[in-house]
């Protein structure tokens, strides 16, 4: 039964990596890079109990390998349905009560949904891993600022701009671009971020997922703070660099140990 879970996942996602390598889809979610961090600081910071348990669900799979799968089936139409599970709208002057909820789903949903999948003693392996998969991408997702952004921009993504005079948007460079400018892998990134002290950990963890969500919506209005060059186009570069480093980094770090704080909780 376990082995035939586990091949079923790696024909889907090979057949995934296939499509997605052969087709340009827009990017609207943290990049690769930023969710294999997340998901290296979550595994670097997992109880041995709930490791173990894990490794059996994943057949030894780490977190952050599995952390991509919810990007690598955008490119599988069956999936289609799993798009609004990646963000939530919500405007400046709207609540929690107030905002109208996407009735296919979103962030704050998808985790509750799938938190709960993990819980359940009477669930599947393959809805389990799945579970697992989607839940580690969305943790990382909601700890993006522009994932938790505003419907009229689709979370930056609509908002045209250069990355050092080369064409993107906006929700681009928060997912990829901040972090592929400093040229490490997922390894030494994570390595680099897990020195987490004891009063950073004890201020981030116990918080609710809209919590989570609360602090990136009041983290985007930075993130439309751009530059210009000397034709007036907004470009970005060193000064964005400087400035916002620090936030996506914090927030990487966030991340990790509020997905390792869940998991310890639900396996452990």
């Amino acid at each position: 039964m376990k082995s035939s879970v586990l091949l079923n996942n790696m024909l889907l996602l090979a057949g995934s990596v296939f499509i997605s390598l052969t087709l340009s889809t827009p990017a609207e979610a943290f990049g690769q890079l930023g969710h294999r961090i997340v998901g290296q600081i979550a595994q670097d910071n997992l109880i041995p109990k709930a490791q173990q348990k894990i490794n059996q669900l994943t057949d030894g799979e780490s977190l952050a390998q599995i952390s991509t799968w919810a990007d690598e089936i955008r490119s599988d139409k069956t999936w289609d349905r799993a798009a609004p599970w990646h963000y939530i709208s919500i405007e400046d002057d709207e609540t929690w009560q107030s905002v109208k909820r996407n009735p296919d789903g979103d962030i704050i949903e998808s985790l509750q949904r799938f938190e709960k999948v993990l819980k359940n003693p009477k669930a599947s392996q393959q809805d389990k891993w799945q579970a697992l998969a989607f839940y580690v991408h969305f943790v990382g997702d909601i700890h993006q600022p522009l994932h938790v952004g505003h419907s009229h921009d689709k979370g930056g993504n609509t908002i045209k701009i250069k990355w050092f005079g080369d064409d993107t948007n906006l929700h681009t460079v928060w997912d990829s671009k901040l972090i592929e400018q400093q040229q490490l892998s997922y390894t030494e990134y994570s390595h680099f971020l897990n020195r987490i002290t004891d009063k950073q950990r004890t201020l981030w963890v116990g918080k609710s997922y809209f919590q989570w969500a609360d602090e990136s919506k009041q983290l985007r209005e930075n993130t439309y703070q751009l530059e210009k060059n000397y034709q007036g186009e907004d470009d970005l570069r060193f000064h964005y660099v400087f400035i916002n480093t620090p936030i996506i980094e914090q927030r990487l770090q966030q991340a990790g140990i509020r997905l390792a704080e869940k998991l310890n909780a639900i396996f452990g």
